[in-house]
């Protein structure tokens, strides 16, 4: 297994990387004093750098002012040292208490944008600054506070500025080993899932507030053990080491060094470091460095120093775009096997009665009723504007309709349900551009999205419930086994509409919604997607087909409705559609009178 993905391999290599440092900078006697210190400086400004690029690489959340959580860890530290509590105590404690800020905080700006969190850090950095110049009690106000010897029960005796290199290598070392083992894992990919499409993943049963209000606390917490370190290390805090300006070095560090990346944490958490202590005797210079370097990277290397060396050095991003752009899906199972085996909701029909939504004045739907009977496949087509989109999102629990009587899948009602909920009843769909995880392999993406349905495979008794297997079912029933590893915009497009599918497939939908699944295909991809199509009807998945490709639709379905100015015009059997009067005059703006006179 590759060192890459196994979690307890790399935690263990992470340790062993700490270890080594404290030997060589404590007990080998091969580095000075000065050196040992900037080392320190190094391991703490890195921690909170790996706070703010964590969040950055995997959310797209860039926070402004983490010095507030910095100061929690190290004021926390202090406080609780003067009451007598131990070292081992005081680190959880400040950890949790600024883990549960940041949760709060984050849950109250993740209802609205990604911008609304480097806006809450900036004001809480601001408040921050003003509340430890002011209270004098808790931070010593504007003087500062000296940070007495803390009781460590490890040590068994009172631990400081003597003893700081080896706390802060620990910290620095148990940061980085838990970082690691998120960010990997499962809720790595399903942050990861949500800043490549925040949309789509609520579709896959991804709850992006939720989410990303938990990632803040996590980083919160990482920027108090950073705090927590910094204490010890420094031995006085003093407000200005907290104030805006150095929130924005952190954001320096992060974009020269990389986001996402524990090296590149290192690398620019030593480039703020080591650029003050090179320019010592010069005046104010660092500042200029440190512009002229992010103006550098931004402009050359966008990814950091780190993600792009590495990049350069492995090579393999061009040949895995030149392999994955020849394959196309290979078959590789019977579909009906594996609908059997990994749905848990299956044989349901989908119901809509009624539903009107009005944007402004603007009627976009009108009393649209359709039914899909379980198990078989429906049409839906209409011109541009028609209101194909708007049902869709309606379905999906975008769009929150103006009236509706019925709106099921089963016996299940979706009225109500959060968007990331209607997939627990089955509901799933596909998006017109596929709108794939681009920061996830299709195997990684399978995974995590399986394992929103374990639950439900598990309350079904079906034969598969982990989710590692349930992916593989179904890469190698949908024939992606040979682009499995591929990240989305290496594939063909064709391949993409197919992983689209397998997506809604792994979070368990027996209800299919295809958003335009023929759109920009050749005739080969065509050919490939209604075999699939063809085989998941006759297995039992109930599908809603929705697309301008009108003979594809006509191919496939057994029944047609047609949309028109948000009404539903006509509805019937292919042949009957075809030769239905008003669908032609919205189509083609023929009427019968107008083709008799032509006649």
């Amino acid at each position: 297994m590759k060192l890459a993905s196994n979690r307890p391999a790399r935690a263990a290599l992470i340790a062993l990387c700490g270890l080594l440092t404290w030997l060589v900078v404590v007990h080998s006697g091969l580095v000075g004093d000065y050196v040992g210190f900037v080392v320190v400086a190094i391991a703490y400004f890195a921690v909170v750098t790996m706070a703010v690029s964590m969040l950055a690489g995997y959310c797209g959340i860039w926070p402004i002012g983490h010095t507030a959580f910095t100061a929690t860890g190290a004021y926390l530290t202090v406080n609780l040292g003067l009451a007598g509590l131990p070292i081992e105590a005081i680190v959880p404690i400040a950890v949790v208490t600024a883990a549960v800020i940041g949760y709060l905080l984050g849950m109250t700006a993740g209802r609205f944008s990604i911008l609304y969190f480097g806006l809450l850090t900036l004001a809480l950095s601001l408040a921050a600054f003003e509340v430890i110049g002011r209270w004098d009690q808790f931070t010593g106000g504007e003087h500062g506070i000296v940070v007495p010897a803390i009781p460590s029960l490890l040590a068994g005796r009172p631990i400081g500025l003597t003893d700081a290199t080896g706390f802060t290598l620990i910290v620095a070392t148990v940061a980085f080993m838990a970082v690691d083992l998120v960010c990997r894992g499962p809720v790595g990919r399903r942050w990861l899932a949500i800043k490549s499409q925040r949309i789509a993943s609520m579709a896959c049963g991804f709850v992006p507030p939720r989410e990303n209000a938990t990632a803040f606390g996590f980083s919160a917490g990482l920027a108090a053990m950073s705090g927590c370190a910094m204490a010890i290390a420094i031995g006085y805090l003093d407000p200005e080491g907290f104030s805006l300006n150095a929130g924005v070095t952190m954001l320096v560090a992060t974009v020269v060094g990389g986001t996402g990346s524990i090296l590149g944490a290192i690398f620019g958490a030593a480039f703020i470091v080591g650029v003050p202590e090179l320019a010592r005797g010069t005046s104010n210079v660092a500042p200029f460095i440190y512009g002229g370097a992010m103006i550098l990277v931004l402009l050359f290397l966008r990814k950091g120093v780190v993600p792009s060396i590495i990049e350069l050095l492995s090579g393999g991003s061009r040949g895995a775009r030149m392999k994955a752009a020849g394959q196309g899906a290979a078959r590789g199972g019977d579909l009906a096997a594996l609908v059997a085996d990994v749905l848990p909701n299956r044989g349901s029909d989908l119901v809509i009665e009624d539903v009107s939504v009005a944007f402004g004045g603007v009627k976009a739907l009108q009393n649209v009723s359709i039914t899909v009977p379980a198990g078989r496949a429906i049409g839906l087509i209409g011109p541009n504007g028609s209101g194909k989109t708007t049902l869709l999102n309606v379905l999906s629990g975008f769009v929150k309709p103006k009236s509706v009587g019925t709106l099921k899948v089963g016996s299940v009602d979706l009225q109500g349900l959060a968007p990331w909920v209607r997939i627990e009843a089955g509901f799933g769909r596909t998006f017109q551009h596929a709108e794939l995880f681009g920061e996830l392999t299709i195997r990684d993406a399978l995974r995590v999205v399986a394992r929103q349905g374990r639950a439900s495979r598990l309350a079904a008794g079906r034969t598969l419930v982990d989710a590692d297997a349930v992916a593989e079912r179904i890469i190698a029933g949908l024939g992606l086994g040979e682009v499995a590893d591929s990240k989305p915009h290496f594939l063909p497009f064709g391949i993409q509409k197919v992983a689209d599918i397998a997506r809604a497939l792994a979070g368990g939908a027996g209800v299919l919604a295809l958003d335009e699944p023929f759109s920009g295909l050749d005739a080969d991809e065509s050919a490939k997607l209604r075999a699939i199509l063809r085989e998941l009807r006759q297995a039992g998945v109930t599908i809603l087909i929705i697309d301008h490709v009108v003979h594809e639709i006509f191919d496939l379905a057994e029944s047609v409705y047609v949309l028109d100015f948000g009404s539903v015009i006509a509805h019937g059997t292919p042949a009957e559609i075809r030769a239905n009067p008003k669908v032609r005059e919205a189509y083609f703006g023929i009427t019968e009178t107008a083709e008799a006179q032509h006649a």
